[in-house]
């Protein structure tokens, strides 16, 4: 009934409002497929985008790695952190490497914190909550932030 009914009105319509609408459907198909091209070009350059910034990330650590493959820095600062468990084999020097522990139980949060970035930094390794690493032992009082003379000196 509805197919007969329409095709009557169809036939009544002149031929320039049926091809108006005719057009009409044709443009909002382009609009629709230009809509979908662009949404697609944007991923694309969103992609390519990302896929450039790791090969930049990448080439750069690998020049890094190129450069510090005859420095003696690393070699250095593992030394300087391996002297206290070497040196409370020693005999003459035990009871320094206990003192010395001692008095760096009473440093700042934030030093002990900046002296772990460091060497972080200087072996390469990264991690996105790096500033958040808690050492083991550290107080809930540590982790708080003063500014005053007694944040910075400790008393005893």
């Amino acid at each position: 009934m509805w197919s007969t009914l329409l095709s009557k009105l169809a036939g009544t319509l002149p031929d320039s409002v049926i091809g108006y609408y005719k057009e009409k459907r044709k443009l909002k198909n382009a609009l629709k497929l230009a809509k979908l091209d662009g949404k697609i070009a944007i991923q694309k350059a969103a992609d390519e985008r990302k896929a450039a910034q790791q090969h930049h990330i990448q080439t750069w650590e690998m020049s890094y790695v190129n450069q510090q493959r005859e420095s003696i820095k690393d070699e250095i600062v593992l030394a300087v952190f391996l002297w206290p468990f070497v040196g409370v084999f020693i005999p003459g020097v035990q009871d320094y490497v206990l003192l010395g522990f001692d008095y760096l139980a009473k440093v700042p949060y934030w030093w002990v914190g900046l002296v772990v970035s460091i060497s972080l930094a200087i072996y390469g390794i990264r991690h996105r909550q790096a500033s958040k690493i808690q050492a083991p032992g550290l107080r809930t009082s540590d982790t708080r932030v003063e500014i005053s003379p007694r944040s910075v000196i400790p008393h005893e």
